[in-house]
């Protein structure tokens, strides 16, 4: 026997004239911050009533909503203990602006006379994962059906997945691009708490295994449902009630990484999520989707609205600083990574020891540095949408001097000097005054200062700017409460390099100039 498809797919539709259509008005949510940077405007899909409606899908280029509105071909029931009209699945037309209307029931043969939930479908649109219910205030099942090519319009071979038993629900399930992962929503026991988030692998016959919880980086103690996946499979976006938010369910991002875990899980901020309630957000493109609000949190009250994304620049300014001395540390090598891993900028920092790039809202950044005589550093920021501008300072802890058998005590490349002077950079103030500690924990320790330089200019000039910069750093030492007694210093000038090339690079000459202190004995 043919199971029934009701939602028209190509058949004009009958006495309806352009009057049923209902003019969209493009509205501001007034609870939304109008400032933030990725800025949402709402319109009205037309098809929104004083009962609810939540968006699910797309098939055949219909747009999927659930509501408990009755309309053209469907008859509504009542749950009789909660004096609330039960769901049913509606097909929607799309026009070229993303306006909905003519709602028309989807499928009687997948209806059945109590609530309907979320469905989702295969890339190729041959196989449907749909939820309902058998009775009032009974838990949501999975069921899958496949879409008779023969007979089209039909649904056949309609069969329940059983994932868990009677007393829990699975609910708003999402298929991904490539048909090998389902996501879906259930309270069964083994969670963080509510409803939590699962998926599962898709075998080429359509059954699932494997159903996994997918973690306390997507899951809270409350609930999370309504899943998106980008077709790109980078990021998910859900809408929770337990993580940070606005109030009740907001929509949350987190990225899909390589290994399948996620990554930087956060609110997508004012400009689309307020304190009502936001579900079933899904996109269409990069700046347009859909999603549910519930304009009053004390009923079940949903509109589905369309909107556009409107993006502004942001800046990310890093500044990179000594911890003990706040100095800004000029030519620190900076890698900034995204949170896939991805090298957005490779670079140093400028004179003063700053680096700025544009940066995207919610994206985690990772800010690698690497200076000689200090310790490495990694610093992760996540770029918030609310503001055009963020900075974020990383604070560089110098190395402590290794002491080993009267030998070197610490070699620095990272003493600057501008060009042809023997004064010292504010920069590199901070390192001489890791020596300084050193000598005060050390009271009869004696070090004899030595400078070397590159091999530009001639060797005569060479040794006296050597001479020059290693008396500027026994100065300084003196000027720091060290007695004259227990320093001493000299100049080698090019005659002793750790490079010994014609034609250095500019990172050999670097690492040639340097001042070694060593111990006395």
């Amino acid at each position: 026997m043919k199971k029934l498809f009701f939602c028209a797919l190509s058949i004009p539709f009958i006495g309806l004239s352009q009057n049923n259509v209902t003019t969209n008005s493009t509205q501001e949510i007034s609870e939304l911050n109008t400032n933030s940077l990725v800025h949402y405007t709402f319109s009205d899909t037309g098809i929104n009533s004083e009962l609810s409606e939540v968006g699910a899908t797309f098939f055949k280029n219909k747009f999927i909503i659930v509501s408990n509105k009755k309309r053209r071909h469907a008859q509504t029931t009542l749950n009789e203990s909660s004096k609330k009209y039960n769901n049913n699945t509606y097909c929607t037309d799309v026009d070229k602006h993303g306006n909905l209307s003519f709602p028309l029931h989807f499928s009687k043969i997948l209806d059945n006379e109590f609530n309907e939930g979320g469905m989702t479908f295969s890339e190729d649109e041959k196989t449907i994962y749909f939820t309902k219910n058998n009775g009032d205030n009974k838990p949501f099942k999975l069921f899958k059906a496949s879409f008779d090519q023969e007979a089209k319009g039909y649904w056949k071979d309609i069969t329940e997945i059983k994932i868990t038993s009677e007393e829990y629900s699975v609910e708003t399930p999402f298929l991904n691009k490539t048909n090998n992962k389902l996501y879906f929503s259930s309270n069964m026991p083994g969670g963080f708490g509510g409803y939590d988030i699962y998926e599962a692998d898709v075998a080429e016959n359509g059954t699932i295994t494997n159903i996994k919880n997918l973690g306390n980086k997507i899951n809270s103690k409350k609930d999370e449902k309504y899943i998106f996946i980008t077709p790109s499979n980078k990021y998910i976006y859900f809408s929770s009630n337990g993580h940070k938010g606005n109030g009740g369910y907001d929509i949350f991002r987190s990225s899909i990484l390589n290994n399948n875990s996620f990554e930087n899980t956060v609110n997508i901020g004012s400009g689309l999520n307020t304190d009502k309630d936001e579900t079933a957000f899904m996109l269409t493109s990069d700046t347009q989707g859909y999603i549910s609000i519930n304009k009053r949190s004390n009923r079940e009250d949903f509109d589905i609205y369309r909107f556009d994304i409107n993006k502004k620049e942001q800046e990310l300014n890093i500044t990179i600083v000594d911890l003990d001395s706040n100095t800004k540390l000029t030519n620190t090598n900076v890698v900034i990574t995204d949170e896939f891993g991805n090298i957005i900028k490779e670079t140093v920092t400028d004179n003063e020891g700053e680096i700025v790039l544009k940066s995207i809202p919610l994206t985690k950044y990772t800010i690698t540095t690497n200076k000689e005589g200090y310790d490495s550093n990694s610093t992760d920021i996540v770029a918030s949408p609310n503001s055009p501008t963020i900075s974020k300072i990383v604070n560089l802890v110098a190395k402590k001097p290794i002491v080993e058998n009267t030998e070197i005590v610490f070699t620095f490349d990272n003493i600057y000097f501008d060009f042809n002077k023997a004064s010292i950079k504010e920069e590199s103030k901070s390192s001489l005054m890791t020596i300084v500690k050193q000598l005060n924990d050390h009271p009869n320790t004696k070090i004899s200062i030595i400078a070397h330089t590159d091999n530009k200019g001639s060797e005569k000039y060479n040794q006296v700017l050597s001479e020059k910069r290693a008396k500027s750093a026994y100065d300084f030492l003196i000027k720091e409460g060290i007695e004259k007694t227990r320093l001493s210093h000299s100049g080698k000038g090019e005659s002793q390099p750790l490079h010994d090339c014609k034609t250095c690079t500019k990172q050999q000459d670097l690492e040639n100039r340097r001042i070694e202190f060593k111990i006395n004995e």
